[in-house]
Order: C-alpha cells, then structure tokens, then sequence
C-alpha cells in the first residue's frame, strides 16, 4: 500500500514541474528508473530517495503518506488558479534570501552607503540605500549619482536587490536597472549585536566611469526609518577623503585607499600603518 502511496504522491508531484524529463535531469535519476517509481513497479533506494526529497523540498517520510493527506498538505504548491510552482532552477537561491528575516526586521530603512571611488582616486563615493519589506522578502533601492570633477560629466545609476542575513553577516545582491549592465554585491558585519549605525564590510562591482571590477570596503550610515528624500539625495555623490561632509568615523573605518594589499585580501577593519595623518578640517 505504500509503494502505492508513494508513485501516485510523485505523480502529483511531478505535475507541478515542466516535464517529467526535466525532474529526472535535476535529479540525476534516469528517466526509465524513475518511470518505474511513478508506476509502482518498484520503489527507491534510500539514496535515491533523498535526492527527490532533496529537488521537492520535503522530507522523505511525507512521500509515504497517504495519497489523500499528502494531496491536502501539497495544496500550498499551487495558487487558488491552479497555478504551478516556480521551476527548481529559480528556487536554488530561495533558502538563502531573506534569511533570518526577523533578524533583518531591525534593519529596515535608510542607509548612506559609502566607499571608495575608483573612477576618481582620493575620493568616497556616497549613495542612498533603502531596505524594505515587500511579499515577506527584504529588498533594496539603491541611488548613485555622480559628477566627474573633470568634466562635469553626471553618472546616475539605480539599482534593485535581494538582502539576506546569515551567520551574522548581511548579504545584499543588487542589480544595475538602468543599465542593466551590471550585478554588485555587499557584505556587511554588524560590528556589535546592537550597533546600527555604522554597518561596515566589503562592497564587489564595476565602476562608474570605465566599467571595471573593483572592491572596496564599504560603511553604511543609518538614517531612520524615514528621511528627507530632497536633503538626502542632495548630499550624493563624490566627496575628497578630507572633506568635512564626511562623517570621521567613516572616514577611519574605509582607510585611506581601498585595496589593503595587492591580493585582494580585505579585513573589515584597515591594517596598522595604512591610515594617514587625520584630514585637516
């Protein structure tokens, strides 16, 4: 009666996915073997077992549950529209964002990101983060808005991203939307469980002016849940290390040049020696 249980659970299973054929590339499972399970000819090896278990996210004894519980426990799979499921390909991701999102609850709101600029050397680069709660996900809006002191030129990029928290360190994954020309990534730590106001880590992406991979570290100064959208975009762009806009202790954190050596090794905190005399004010 189980093996019963158990090839038509798969059945209803496999009718969220593509195909059939699609589960078995997935799985690694060859596609007669598992027409065998789905007719109840024979059943799986417990290896083979938790590999299924592993692509439909569920544990291994529910797939021997009777047809009728297993069906009423599977109806969150569909909508009310009968609409299937997300393909296992855009669900790879799903377990990692938001994470701990009740951890990341505490973080929402606004942020002056800063980092070094590698467009123009000497300089911090200040843009407007967001996060924001929307459909149990922790997301993003980003503004960078830029003046060449050159030429004047303006540099605006937007971007949109996924935030997550795990192991105590805050990952952000954002997406150039004007461009659509680039993908950077930000890893923060939290210096202390209750400090807020400067968050502080690593920032990979391309830069504004020639489009070339950098890494900087980064700090993050809160704002509130709420700010001035006209003051706070005002105060965007590229500043001299040694202006006073800067908040010092921004200024101490990020160092006085953006590669702590030349093997791309970052500590979140500047090695001894690498921070010059302070700025005059």
């Amino acid at each position: 009666m189980q093996q019963i249980d158990l090839s038509q659970n798969l059945r209803l299973l496999c009718s969220f996915e593509k195909s059939v054929s699609e589960v078995c590339r997935a799985i690694d499972i060859n596609r007669q073997q598992f027409n065998k399970y789905l007719s109840g000819a024979s059943k799986p090896s417990a290896f083979n077992l938790q590999r299924i278990c592993d692509y439909f996210e569920l544990p291994p004894a529910e797939l021997y549950l009777s047809h009728n519980e297993f069906a009423s426990r599977l109806q969150f799979r569909a909508d009310g529209r009968g609409k299937a499921r997300e393909p296992h390909a855009n669900r790879l991701l799903k377990k990692a964002f938001p994470g701990d999102r009740r951890s990341l609850s505490r973080y929402l709101g606004y942020y002056m990101a800063h980092f070094h600029s590698f467009s123009w050397e000497g300089h911090i680069l200040r843009s407007l983060v967001c996060l924001y709660e929307q459909d149990g996900m922790i997301l993003t809006k980003t503004i960078e808005r830029s003046k060449d002191p050159a030429d004047d030129t303006v540099y605006l990029s937007k971007y949109t991203g996924y935030v997550s928290i795990l192991g105590n360190r805050i990952f952000v994954v954002e997406f150039q939307t004007l461009a659509q020309d680039a993908i950077v990534e930000t890893v923060l730590h939290p210096a202390g469980r209750s400090e807020l106001t400067l968050l502080r880590g690593v920032t990979f992406g391309l830069s504004s002016k020639h489009r070339n991979p950098y890494v900087s570290r980064t700090v993050w100064k809160y704002l509130g849940r709420s700010v001035d959208h006209r003051s706070a975009l005002k105060a965007l762009g590229i500043l001299p290390t040694y202006s006073a806009a800067l908040d010092p202790r921004v200024v101490q954190i990020l160092g006085d040049k953006p590669f702590p050596n030349e093997h791309l090794h970052y500590d979140l905190e500047p090695q001894s020696g690498q921070l010059g005399p302070p700025p005059n004010r």
